[in-house]
């Protein structure tokens, strides 16, 4: 979409008068380097992507590794129940906050550390949520057990309270992005008039 916008927009630059051999062959060679550019962005965005999920799960599953086989002893974290796993979850959810916070709190300057930065928050926000999930498969598969309702009623519910849980988490989550955005606003207009008023 984007490179054929661009080359509708190279054809209606192009007055008549000037339309030839040479600027048709111009044309062309932008076009092969616009396709070129943009499946050079594309594949960059697909690694990165990639790059993402294999350290979010290296990270997860030495943590798993870590908690549920050689602390827990169980095989695995979907076998451990879903008491040790919600532990785990929340204790995943507390502890990758405050590492996303205080990588937030640092300032990088070179591109290595930025990306390093990068790809450890989103990392972290990945192990988070599989983290949750991997819970609540167990609380639906313990629930199961019990014979009380059927699995797609369970379902059910375990959605519409994860989803209630989200909202709010979400919903908490803007409120004080707001605030803060306010807050930050507030100091940069204060530094601007401090800086006027202190000018000769």
């Amino acid at each position: 979409v984007c490179l054929a916008e661009k080359t509708q927009e190279r054809v209606l630059s192009t007055s008549p008068g000037t339309a030839g051999s040479e600027s048709s062959s111009n044309l062309v060679v932008q076009m092969i380097d616009d396709i070129f550019e943009d499946l050079e962005e594309a594949s960059r965005n697909v690694v990165l992507s990639a790059l993402h999920f294999v350290y979010a799960w290296a990270q997860l599953d030495t943590l798993n590794a870590l908690v549920f086989t050689y602390l827990l002893g169980c095989e695995s974290a979907g076998s451990c129940g879903y008491r040790n796993n919600f532990l785990f979850a929340l204790a995943a959810t507390i502890f990758f906050a405050r590492v996303c916070a205080v990588l937030k709190l640092e300032t990088r300057r070179t591109a290595w550390n930025k990306a390093s930065m990068a790809l450890t928050t989103k990392a972290c926000s990945l192990n988070t949520g599989w983290a949750w999930a991997v819970y609540c498969r167990t609380a639906i598969a313990s629930a199961e057990s019990f014979e009380v309702l059927s699995p797609i009623a369970m379902y059910v519910i375990c959605m519409l309270f994860a989803w209630v849980c989200i909202s709010f988490i979400h919903r908490r989550f803007e409120v004080e992005r707001r605030a803060w955005d306010r807050h930050c606003k507030e100091e940069a207009e204060e530094l601007e008039l401090d800086l006027q008023l202190s000018a000769p």
